[in-house]
């Protein structure tokens, strides 16, 4: 038995690194790594451009030159050969065994580099050796006591090696700089720009972020979930503006069919009118068509006749007939160049016409506005100096002194303040709205640059200013207009202010226009507020 154990391990120092059998014809390179010396001349065969190297080491060689026999390893070898053998070879059994796995590999598959017949897949890489190793030439990589240091790796391509050096220096990245984020080589930490860094071994920062992995896993699968979370609610929001896009749309399919409807109806009830006053018309006309016609025979009846009598000469005869056609009926015919007819069922000349598309457009405006996007409320802040006793971002505006006589107050009985809101705008459909029961008098609107418009009140009226020019003016403030709304629509360049103090109840009711104005398109705009008395309060 330990004949044959010694017989294996010699078997092991005899074998080829590179077809992986007992040495043929035995050859020595400079590097003096042995090989067979068919196996080296196809080794340097598979490799044409470029200086050969020895397949172990890597060291450069010239195999024309340094292919000398190896006199004593030959000899060693034919004297092994004489021995007996052991039969099972558990290595070339495994070989044939991943040969027939790597039969179905795909293309993407690390080779062996040392294989030259048929390339097996590696198992490992050499980052070292910068070599890809199957399981046999594995096997005999570790065996070699001064190759155990080197570092193996999961199977990578050129690719991956490269970028596991570092490239101005070409060495392997074992270093991690914390001051710039980034794996570094040892001359980048003792010669480059990472000099003065602080640098930690790979190893080091490899530990820290096992240690830290499950919290920075627990964060992404956090992040991930309320992502998956936001999509999801972001789903069903798609769904619901797509049903309620539908809906929407079939009711307005649905209104435009019954308008259109409405149209068809009053058309043809119009038309059917029409045409029964033409009937009439055309009737009576033909009547009186007829009637003169007949009348008109008659005549040429008694003319014929009269023309008969110039050649009678019986003087009886002559008198009885002449008078007969003389004293016979005949109606007068009317000096007009028609008859009266009934009046038609509508007028439609050119002011007709242009009446109805006036206020068809009014009605197809109307129905644009009522389906115009709604504005969206904004619930406003306004920051107040807090040395005069007021806090920032409140929505409530108190009264402090200003100058009373801005608002018409003489004698400088009356305190006035003036805020604007935090927030502006600059496009889009919005409104506030300001409970004002509790001011004496008071100023809402908005303020572009230097140039504002607002609804005002005094002590005896309800004004609306555009700059310095009043708009409209009522007189007698509502004692009923407790809540104003401000509306501002960026899109169409208008500013509205509406009775909304009516919460309940009929709609239409709910919300009485005051007056709209138009406004110049400089934004951004922001909402104003002032008080002579009491204290304002946003909505």
């Amino acid at each position: 038995m330990a004949r044959l154990a010694a017989l294996s391990g010699l078997e092991e120092e005899l074998t080829c690194p590179i077809c992986l059998d007992i040495y043929s014809t035995p050859v020595s390179l400079s590097c003096g790594h042995s090989f067979c010396k068919q196996c080296v001349q196809q080794s340097c065969q598979l490799r044409p451009q470029g200086p050969f190297s020895c397949p172990l080491c890597h060291s450069q060689a010239d195999p024309a030159m340094e292919l000398q026999p190896n006199v004593q390893l030959r000899s060693i070898v034919e004297k092994f050969l004489d021995a007996p053998t052991q039969e099972e070879k558990e290595d070339c059994e495994m070989q044939c065994e991943d040969e027939d796995k790597s039969s179905g590999q795909e293309d993407g598959v690390i080779l062996c580099d040392s294989c030259l017949q048929e390339p097996q897949p590696a198992v490992k890489t050499c980052l070292t050796c910068e070599a890809s190793l199957c399981r046999a030439h594995l096997s005999k990589h570790s065996t070699k006591s001064r190759l155990k240091d080197h570092v193996l790796v999961e199977p990578c391509d050129a690719q991956v090696l490269a970028e596991r050096r570092c490239p101005q220096h070409g060495k392997l990245l074992e270093c991690y700089c914390k001051t710039d984020s980034v794996c570094v080589c040892v001359m980048c930490c003792v010669a480059s720009s990472h000099k003065n860094h602080e640098i930690t071994p790979l190893e080091d920062v490899f530990g820290q972020a096992q240690k830290v992995l499950p919290e920075t896993l627990k964060t992404v699968q956090e992040h991930e979930a309320a992502l998956n979370q936001r999509i999801t609610n972001l789903l069903k929001q798609e769904d619901k503006v797509e049903i309620e896009e539908s809906l929407r749309r079939s009711r307005l399919e649905s209104l435009f069919e019954q308008i259109q409807l409405q149209l068809e109806n009053t058309k043809g009830e119009v038309l059917r009118d029409l045409r029964h006053n033409e009937e009439q018309q055309l009737s009576k006309i033909r009547t009186q068509i007829q009637n003169h016609e007949e009348e008109k025979d008659a005549a040429s009846r008694d003319i014929q006749e009269l023309k008969a009598l110039r050649d009678q000469k019986d003087m009886l005869l002559f008198t009885k007939a002449f008078e007969a056609i003389r004293t016979r009926k005949r109606t007068p015919v009317p000096k007009t160049a028609g008859v009266t007819l009934p009046m038609p069922p509508m007028i439609l000349d050119k002011v007709t016409t242009d009446t109805t598309l006036r206020l068809f457009q009014q009605f197809l405006s109307d129905m644009k506005s009522s389906f115009k996007e709604s504005p969206v409320c904004e619930h406003l802040t306004v920051s107040i100096n807090q040395a005069n006793r007021f806090v920032s971002n409140t929505k409530r505006v108190d009264a402090r002194p200003l100058n009373p006589r801005a608002f018409g107050f003489p004698n400088g009985q009356m305190t006035i303040a003036q805020v604007q809101s935090n927030q502006s705008f600059s496009e889009g459909h919005h409104f506030w709205e300001v409970d004002t029961s509790n001011a004496t008098c008071w100023k809402l609107g908005i303020v572009q640059q230097s140039f504002e418009c607002y609804l005002q009140t005094s002590v005896d009226s309800l004004r609306v200013f555009r700059g310095q020019t009043m708009i409209a003016e009522e007189k007698g403030c509502p004692t009923a207009l407790r809540v104003v709304r401000v509306e501002l629509d960026c899109r169409r360049n208008t500013l509205s202010f509406y009775n909304a103090s009516v919460k309940d109840g009929d709609p239409a009711e709910s919300l009485r226009l005051i007056e709209t104005l138009s406004i110049h398109p400089d934004y951004p705009a922001y909402a104003i507020f002032q008080t002579s008395g009491g204290y304002l309060q946003l909505l």
